[in-house]
């Protein structure tokens, strides 16, 4: 038993200083080429992992929608999109980053005075499909009733097209230079604004968006004037099977970490925050990150509910590999008092053939060192004083009595 308790002890041992060293969880992040939600990845993965044991995988998806169709389906564990997608079950929020500012760049060949003048017999590029810059468009065309037999959509970003609209951070000084034919759509004056402006009516039957003001000389000549459009939050996501605690230690370290997004949009620095307005998320909140903001921090089990249950089934699994072990001895331990017994039946059966006094004194000799032997082998825990080795004592002191009388009776007769 002291040889069994030693194996315990050193297994458990064993198993709790690798508990401490646990293997690398993986996660796969998708995320769409533009910018910054392409640097607010790589800039996820390299905190992440440098925090904890975990391992990052990036992808480049085609698009918002089928971005979060791979997350619904749990085939994705993360990605980043605007918060104005439509809801799908298996999917909650994390955080919000920033606001994704809509630009309507027209040429300045012409200068619409409404959203219809904008578009009419106009080739617009408005992304991909797939892309929430796409979606919203096709929801502004029905908002504003637009006859769309009288929008040419192109998805050539390289084409010869009027406008270009989408989702996106402040565009950088270089990709500015590009769009020196072009201006800066306002969907309303800014004097309307808080008076029942357009963009004001158009968050109010699209909720997920909000009214968005450039102010003036953000883009130099472009923006001679604030415009007035729409924002919607990016939104970092994941599948909703997700468990806590990996959500949990994700937002904590993102907020810890939060100078290291600020560098790469001025946006970041305000919109990543810890009091973002929850009831205008499009996926529920996952109760990780909610956790977090409400401080209600993990538990010991909870935090290590994955951990504690493989302990708990590997020292299970020990305990009754011990409990076999310790009936395999113990039978083991029976088997060889089952020799001795053997022995003593075997000179219990010759006793009609021990015809002289030196053969009795044979078995008596034989029937002692079986004794002597078992003596030895209980000392050195070989067999256990229990109710067989009794039993075997008494049977060999009832064999030597046999074999005594056998002796005297041979004297008798001589």
């Amino acid at each position: 038993m002291k040889l069994i308790a030693r194996l315990f002890s050193g297994l458990l041992v064993s198993l709790l200083f690798n508990s401490c060293n646990p293997t690398t969880l993986t996660y796969s992040l998708i995320y769409s080429a533009d910018e910054p939600i392409g640097e607010i990845s790589k800039t996820i993965e390299k905190v992440l992992e440098a925090n904890y044991n975990v391992d990052i995988i990036l992808s480049i998806g085609d698009g918002s929608v089928s971005n979060i169709d791979s997350v619904a389906e749990g085939k994705i564990d993360f990605t980043i999109t605007e918060n104005n997608t439509p809801f799908r079950e298996g999917v909650n929020s994390v955080l919000v980053f920033y606001p994704q500012i809509l630009h309507v760049f027209h040429s300045n060949t012409y200068e619409p005075q409404s959203f219809e003048e904008l578009v009419y017999d106009k080739k617009i590029f408005m992304n991909t499909p797939s892309s929430g810059s796409f979606r919203f468009m096709v929801e502004l065309f029905d908002f504003f009733n637009i006859d769309t037999s009288r929008v040419d959509i192109t998805f050539n970003p390289f084409d010869n097209y009027d406008i270009i609209a989408g989702f996106n951070d402040i565009i950088p000084d270089n990709a500015l230079s590009g769009l020196g034919n072009f201006k800066l759509y306002s969907f309303d004056d800014i004097d309307n604004y808080g008076k029942g402006s357009i963009v004001e009516g158009i968050s109010l039957k699209f909720p997920k968006v909000k009214p968005y003001m450039i102010p003036s000389n953000t883009y130099g000549s472009l923006t001679k004037e604030p415009i007035l459009t729409l924002a919607a939050d990016a939104v970092l996501i994941c599948r909703a099977s997700m468990r806590d605690t990996p959500i949990n230690d994700m937002i904590r370290t993102i907020f810890r970490e939060k100078q290291e997004f600020e560098k790469i949009s001025p946006l970041i620095y305000a919109g990543l925050d810890e009091g973002f307005d929850r009831s205008r998320l499009s996926f529920p909140l996952h109760n990780g990150a909610r956790t977090y903001l409400d401080r209600d921090e993990p538990g010991f089990f909870e935090r290590y509910a994955e951990l504690v249950g493989v302990m708990f089934s590997i020292i299970v699994a020990i305990i009754s590999a011990l409990i076999s072990l310790t009936r395999w001895q113990k039978q083991k331990k029976k088997d060889r008092v089952d020799v001795f017994y053997k022995v003593l039946m075997d000179i219990k059966n010759e006793l009609p053939q021990i015809k002289t006094i030196r053969d009795g004194a044979f078995k008596i000799k034989e029937i002692q060192e079986s004794q002597n032997k078992a003596f030895k082998m209980l000392i050195n825990e070989e067999l256990e004083a229990d109710e067989s080795f009794r039993i075997f004592m008494e049977l060999s002191k009832e064999t030597i009595d046999e074999v005594k009388m056998r002796v005297r009776s041979i004297k008798a007769k001589l």
